[in-house]
């Protein structure tokens, strides 16, 4: 074999490996039917998913097709995330949206209120921002492990207690588990809570009446009678800010104050696993959720559907206006 013709072959395996390497390593999740079936049923074992039909079970699939069919078009639109399978993936767009993003949109004049009225409590001491942090890591105070809502549109209540648990512990050195269930029951009254809430009125109510610790009232992920009166200790806060619509005013609020409670779209989040989140047709508020961290380019989003979703729980969406957050809506509790 001549020279000449060892250098064309050798030029060519390395094109075929460069070009196979891309097609590894690219995120796209197309596949035949039966390596969709494959996964189906890998994703009913990981999930613990059963249905009470075949028909049903063959419905679930059709809507798991379409659902890999999105995540492989946000892969291409997005290359700093990666989405795929998750917990939602039999579940329809409007199935989703109408169960984990259901947050109430919030009245103008109600919020111009309570940022009068509920400003008492120490202001932010002005500090040099870091470049990053995480409450995980830097505090202040501590955060209760990831929880999960389930089926019931309480996120609203999940993001209040962890704000106020963090407060807590780092303002009275208490580390408490608040009760989410109370909320559901208790904060609107003759309302569901499981059918979305808002900041003001739960962080009205933990200033007025309090929350229990969540072994005396604990979660069920439904609604149900308020028994608020017999639950023993009721832990209140002394009131909560509106926290000015600038990125660097919510990193001092963080920082100094702990956790945040922040409205999100959170219409694409059924199919993210990890990454920097982005979404250019980002419009609706519609699920709460907690800033917990921040980057050069994201904020770090604690989120409420267990530790098996995401990053551990959580999302790191991006700062450049495409990460669907609405920090004008962005709410503290104080001592």
């Amino acid at each position: 074999m001549t020279k000449k013709l060892i250098g064309k072959l050798i030029f060519l395996l390395c094109i075929v490996s460069v070009f196979g390497k891309k097609l590894n390593s690219q995120k796209s999740l197309i596949r035949n039917k039966s390596q969709l079936q494959h996964d189906f049923q890998k994703f009913k074992k990981t999930y613990s998913k059963s249905y009470e039909s075949n028909e049903h079970e063959s419905y679930r699939f059709n809507v798991f097709i379409e659902n890999i069919k999105q995540a492989d078009r946000l892969n291409k639109e997005n290359p700093s995330a990666e989405y795929g399978i998750t917990q939602f993936s039999d579940y329809t767009k409007e199935e989703f949206l109408s169960i984990y993003a259901n947050a109430q949109l919030p009245n103008q004049a109600d919020i111009f209120d309570s940022y009068v009225q509920n400003t008492s409590g120490t202001e932010e001491t002005q500090v040099n921002l870091p470049q990053k942090w995480d409450i995980r890591a830097n505090g202040p105070g501590k955060l209760q492990q990831v929880k999960n809502q389930g089926s019931c549109g309480s996120c609203w209540a999940f993001s209040i207690t962890s704000t106020v648990e963090n407060l807590y512990s780092f303002k009275k050195n208490q580390i408490i588990n608040l009760s989410e269930q109370q909320q559901v029951d208790c904060t609107q009254k003759n309302r569901d809570g499981c059918n979305g809430g808002w900041f003001t009125t739960g962080y009205d109510y933990v200033k007025n009446t309090g929350l229990a610790i969540s072994s005396r009232y604990p979660y069920i992920g439904m609604y149900g009678v308020c028994r608020d009166q017999q639950v023993g200790q009721l832990y209140k806060i002394n009131g909560y800010k509106n926290l000015p619509n600038d990125p660097n005013s919510i990193k001092q609020a963080l920082v100094t104050n702990g956790a945040i409670s922040i409205p999100v779209d959170a219409s694409n989040w059924m199919y993210y696993r990890s990454g920097i989140f982005s979404d250019r047709f980002s419009n609706q508020m519609n699920k709460a959720a907690t800033i917990i961290g921040y980057d050069s380019n994201y904020w770090l989003i604690r989120n409420t559907w267990g530790a098996d979703w995401g990053e551990m729980g959580h999302i790191r969406v991006a700062n450049d206006g495409t990460g669907g957050i609405y920090l004008q809506y962005a709410f503290q509790p104080n001592l």
